[in-house]
C-alpha cells in the first residue's frame, strides 16, 4: 500500500509566503501552462460583465492564475457556483508594489444548467498593488466589440496571499538536475515539500492544466486545474475518470482550490501509473464538463517524474 500524501499535502508544502504576484514568461505556449495560484480574500468592490452589473453575487476571495507564456488571470467565483476570470499578458511596472497587464478575454461561468462556459474577446487592462505591502487593490476594465463593459475592482483585506507554486522555473535554476521537459510534459520537484515531491504537467485542452504528482511515499495523484471552474471543497463533486474509453472503478475528488480538482485511485497495484502508461488518452468528466488530455510521451515522462523524486 501506498502512503497517503498525496497532490493535495504536496502543493500546501510548496505554498510561499514571500515575493510578488510576478508571472514567469517562457516560450511554451497554451492557456494550459499553469505555473502557479495566488489566493487573496477580501471585498469585491465592483463586478460588471457585458453591462450588467453582477456585484451583488461576486465572493470574497480572487485567485490568480500565472501561466509560464505571461498570461494571468484573475478569477472571483460568483454566488451561483459559477466564476469570471479577466485573462491577459503581463505588462510593465509603474512602480515597485504594483503591476499592469493587458485583457483580451473575459471567460464567463454563469453557473447555470444549461448555460455553457462562454470566453469573449475584449480590449482593456488590469492594474494590481502588491498585496504582501497591505491591503490593495486589484482593478480590471475591459470592452467587447458591441461596447458592453467588463469590470472587476477587487480590495484585498491585508492578509498576505497564498501561493501554490509549481516550482518548476526555480528547480531550472537552483537544481537543473531535477527539472524535466520531454515533448509536451514538464516537470520538476516541488519546493519545500517534506515527501520530495516532484509535479509534470501538461496542456490537456487549451483551458485545462493537467497535472501527475509523485512522492518518495510513493504517491501518484492526478491534478486537473481550469480558471473558469468553480467547485466548493466542502461539496465535491463526483467524478468519472476513464483511460482509452473504459471508466476507472475507484476515483475519489478533493477540491484544493474552487479551480483545481485533485484526483486519487488506489493502493499503487491498482492505481493510475500502469493505466497511464498504457493507455493512448485520459478523460475527466466532472461538473457537466469533459477533458481529454492525450497521454503521447506519458511512459517516458513518468520515468523521469520518478527520476526527480529519487535525486538528492
Amino acid at each position: 500500500m501506498r502512503a497517503t500524501s498525496s497532490l493535495f499535502f504536496g502543493l500546501l508544502a510548496a505554498t510561499v509566503m514571500a515575493g510578488g504576484l510576478a508571472s514567469v514568461p517562457a516560450a511554451a505556449q497554451g492557456m494550459g501552462d499553469l505555473s502557479g495560484v495566488a489566493m487573496v480574500t477580501g471585498t469585491c468592490e465592483r463586478l460588471v460583465v457585458a453591462g450588467e452589473d453582477m456585484t451583488n453575487t461576486c465572493e470574497g476571495r480572487l485567485i490568480q492564475s500565472i501561466y509560464r507564456t505571461g498570461r494571468t488571470g484573475f478569477t472571483v467565483n460568483i454566488g451561483s457556483g459559477g466564476a469570471i476570470t479577466f485573462s491577459g499578458i503581463e505588462g510593465e511596472k509603474p512602480a515597485a508594489d504594483s503591476q499592469l497587464q493587458s485583457v483580451d478575454k473575459v471567460i464567463v461561468n454563469r453557473g447555470k444548467d444549461g448555460e455553457p462556459i462562454s470566453s469573449k474577446d475584449v480590449t482593456g487592462s488590469c492594474f494590481y498593488e502588491n498585496p504582501f505591502k497591505g491591503p490593495a487593490t486589484t482593478k480590471c476594465e475591459g470592452t467587447d466589440a458591441e461596447k458592453g463593459a467588463y469590470v472587476l475592482q477587487f480590495r484585498t483585506d491585508g492578509t498576505p496571499p497564498n501561493l501554490l507554486n509549481y516550482g518548476i522555473e526555480e528547480t531550472a535554476k537552483d537544481a537543473p538536475d531535477r527539472a524535466f521537459k520531454f515533448g509536451v510534459w514538464s516537470g520538476a520537484r516541488l519546493n519545500g515539500d517534506k515527501a520530495n515531491g516532484c509535479v509534470m504537467s501538461r496542456d490537456a485542452d487549451g483551458a485545462t492544466t493537467f497535472m501527475v504528482y509523485a512522492n518518495a511515499n510513493e504517491a501518484f495523484d492526478l491534478g486537473f486545474y481550469n480558471e473558469a471552474w468553480s467547485f466548493k471543497a466542502e461539496t465535491p463533486p463526483s467524478a468519472e475518470l476513464l483511460f482509452d474509453g473504459k471508466p476507472y472503478p475507484a476515483v475519489s475528488v478533493e477540491v484544493l482550490t474552487p479551480q483545481q480538482l485533485v484526483v486519487r485511485g488506489g493502493a499503487e497495484e491498482d492505481g493510475f501509473q500502469a493505466l497511464m502508461e498504457q493507455s493512448v488518452q485520459l478523460t475527466l468528466r466532472v461538473g457537466g464538463a469533459e477533458v481529454k488530455v492525450d497521454l503521447k510521451g506519458a511512459p517516458a515522462a513518468v520515468a523521469r517524474l520518478w527520476d526527480c523524486v529519487g535525486g538528492t
